[in-house]
């Protein structure tokens, strides 16, 4: 399904892992750009990597 998200920005919080990862994962497939952030940098990276080249992982804690 093409929910018309191409090109657009997403900021996905908790995103290394689980349902934030889930959510992170279908705006890749649909073709938008994906900032993944996790408390851990290394996570974060493996996570934005495994998602293609249109996303990108950064340590933030959002406490």
């Amino acid at each position: 399904m093409d929910l018309g998200l191409k090109d657009r920005v997403y900021v996905v919080t908790g995103a290394t892992r689980g349902l934030g990862y889930a959510s992170a994962r279908e705006l890749a497939a649909d073709g938008a750009k994906v900032i993944v952030t996790g408390r851990d940098a290394a996570r974060a990276a493996g996570a934005a990597a495994s998602l293609g080249p249109n996303a990108v992982g950064l340590a933030a804690d959002n406490a």
